[in-house]
């Protein structure tokens, strides 16, 4: 009885557990240690640690580190490296396991997958340098856009000036072209780094995704998409919103999907309802969340493109700005939400939006 109720509680635990004796044999190995390692469901009991954690060497020289030393680090973290790659960040303790007269008997490891809150703490130093560097960025911006406007001005009088001769027309139209599009990637940057300021009103998630995925439609005429839409309807809260902006936020993301698929592919858009969760520092969420889900599928993302896929003016589309998705991300975190995205080469990629919603559906909550 009693050793089926601590396997029940070591099943039941949210970090992940491994054991191991003086030998060095595993005695213990949990389902989350398991999954966060992708270990698979053979929990391997018995075998030489070296062997169980031979695709992620590392955990088991922490293991044996446990038997080793006197003084055990605590709520350390360390990169664990899988079949040779890159793995997970994880944060870990280790203890010594002793017996009731207090002899070692054995060693254990306590860890939990933090890759998700290190993206979170990337994506917040990324926002705190955009912060510091918005004022600038802004005047700069501005700054350029007033030199082009007097550029483009005396490239229209020298227009004038060039007679008929058809090669200088051309070389001036083609530089007051340039200058046009200049011009047009400052406006980008200045409306971008400038602060939001939400005109709020009660919005319905829905009809605000038809609307984001229309206006996108037509702006790719020859697009051919399947669509995959999946919302329930009245289930659905109301949110508080300004209604352009996150639309304009939801189009950004509904164009990196066709996009990606060439026009010609499938793009799903799922919206449900998400109930209160604790987050990453352990606060528990005070009100239901709408969720929407976009994805496609794409060719998908590899690991580096995924890690800067936030990041200012980083694209790999010949012709992009760099700004749809952290534009997209700066209007869902004015709004109180989260913007995140999946991905895997040849897998497709899936944006997900979450938003405070009312606590019972048709309702805003105005604080």
């Amino acid at each position: 009885m009693t050793e089926t109720l601590a396997r029940s509680i070591l099943e039941s635990l949210r970090c992940g557990v491994a054991a191991l004796d003086l030998e060095g044999r595993v005695t213990a190995l949990n389902l989350p240690a398991r999954q966060i390692l992708g270990l698979g469901s053979d929990p391997a009991v018995g075998a030489d640690c070296r062997e169980v954690f031979r695709s992620c060497p590392g955990i088991a020289h922490l293991l044996l580190e446990a038997l080793r030393r006197d003084t055990l680090p605590d709520r350390a973290e360390t990169v664990v490296e899988l079949d040779g790659r890159r793995g997970p960040l994880i944060g870990y303790s280790l203890s010594r396991i002793c017996d009731e007269t207090g002899q070692p008997v054995g060693g254990a490891i306590f860890f939990k997958d933090l890759t998700r809150v290190e993206e979170e703490r990337e994506r917040e130093a990324l926002r705190r340098r955009l912060a510091s560097l918005g004022e600038m960025a802004a005047q700069l911006a501005h700054e350029l856009r007033n030199r082009l406007g007097g550029v483009r001005l005396f490239v229209g009088l020298a227009r004038r000036r060039a007679g008929d001769d058809p090669e200088v027309r051309q070389y001036l139209e083609r530089a007051e072209g340039e200058l046009l599009e200049a011009n047009g990637k400052m406006t980008q940057v200045l409306d971008f780094v400038r602060p939001l300021r939400l005109d709020l009103a009660p919005t319905d998630p829905s009809g605000l995704c038809r609307s984001a995925l229309e206006a996108t439609l037509a702006r790719f005429p020859e697009a051919r998409m399947r669509i995959a839409w999946d919302a329930p309807g009245s289930a659905v809260p109301t949110i508080l919103a300004d209604a352009r902006l996150l639309q304009d936020a939801l189009a950004h993301l509904f164009a990196n999907a066709v996009e990606a698929t060439g026009e010609q592919g499938r793009l799903g858009v799922r919206i449900g309802v998400e109930g209160p969760a604790n987050g990453p520092d352990g606060a528990r969420a005070p009100e239901e969340r709408v969720r929407i889900e976009i994805d496609d599928d794409g060719p998908g993302m590899s690991p580096d493109v995924l890690r800067r896929i936030f990041h200012p003016f980083f694209t790999t589309k010949e012709n992009g700005s760099g700004l749809g998705i952290p534009a997209a991300q700066k209007i869902v975190d004015a709004h109180g939400g989260t913007l995140d995205v999946r991905s895997q080469p040849g897998e497709g990629t899936t944006f997900v939006v979450l938003v405070p919603g009312a606590q019972t559906p048709g309702e805003v909550s105005r604080g």
